[in-house]
């Protein structure tokens, strides 16, 4: 099973800052999406529950907002 979640991240964080914050918990950044003015809409995905957990909670987000695809 494939795990995802969808977050905002703050607009000073780069893509490839991103993309190795997702590598170091497990998951791959499955999405970008930098919008103007505003922070990045990300999506993160893992075929390991425990690994997106994980990346939830150093993101200080609810479990309940990770989908299985």
């Amino acid at each position: 099973m494939i795990y995802s979640l969808t977050a905002d991240i703050t607009h000073t964080s780069s893509k490839s800052e991103i993309k190795q914050f997702a590598e170091e918990h497990g998951c791959n950044l499955l999405k970008f999406k930098a919008l103007e003015n505003s922070n990045h809409l990300v999506t993160f995905s893992s075929n390991n529950l425990d690994y997106i957990q994980e990346l939830t909670d150093q993101l200080q987000l609810s479990h309940s907002r990770i989908v299985s695809l």
